[in-house]
C-alpha cells in the first residue's frame, strides 16, 4: 500500500494529515498505529513551521509519502525550508532523555527516535529537506 499526500503549509493540513494517517492504519490494520500517527504529526507540525517561518510569496507543498511493504513501514515528509544544518544532524539523532531541557521545542525528534527503528534526513535540490522513519511491524 503507498500513500502520497501533498498538502500546502497550514494548521488545516495538519489536521487532514492527522485523521488521512488515522484513517490509513486503521484500514490497513497497522500495529502500533497511535505512535505511527504520533510520529506522523510531529513530522508535519515540524515541515508546516519551518516553511511558515520562510514566508514564500508563492504557494508551496509538504509532500508526505507513506509505504507500507509486508511489515515495514516507511514515511517521508518533505518540505520546502532548507531543513537541518547538516553539523546538526548527528546530535539530533543521538541525543537522548537525559540531555532534555524541556524547552518548549525540540523534543519531537527525540520522541521520534524511540517510536521507530531509523530516522535520516536527505538535502534534495531546489531547497528541499527529506526527513524519513522506518518502523518495522509486529502484530
Amino acid at each position: 500500500m503507498e500513500l502520497l499526500l501533498n498538502v500546502e503549509p497550514t494548521q488545516q493540513s495538519i489536521h487532514f494529515v492527522d485523521q488521512t494517517i488515522t484513517i490509513f492504519t486503521e484500514m490497513y490494520e497497522i500495529p502500533n498505529k497511535r505512535e505511527i500517527c504520533f510520529v506522523v504529526h510531529e513530522l508535519i507540525i515540524n515541515a508546516v513551521e519551518a516553511m511558515q517561518q520562510m514566508q514564500f510569496t508563492e504557494v508551496k507543498e509538504i509532500i508526505v509519502h507513506v509505504i507500507k511493504e509486508a511489515d515495514v513501514l516507511k514515511v517521508t515528509v518533505t518540505d520546502e525550508a532548507m531543513g537541518i544544518p547538516e553539523e546538526k544532524w548527528s546530535y539530533i539523532l543521538e541525543a537522548n532523555f537525559e540531555e532534555l531541557d524541556y524547552s518548549d521545542r525540540g523534543r519531537g525528534f527525540l520522541f521520534i527516535k524511540h517510536m521507530v527503528d531509523e530516522i535520516w534526513f536527505e538535502n534534495l535540490p531546489n531547497n528541499r529537506f527529506l526527513v524519513g522513519v522506518k518502523k518495522t511491524m509486529n502484530k
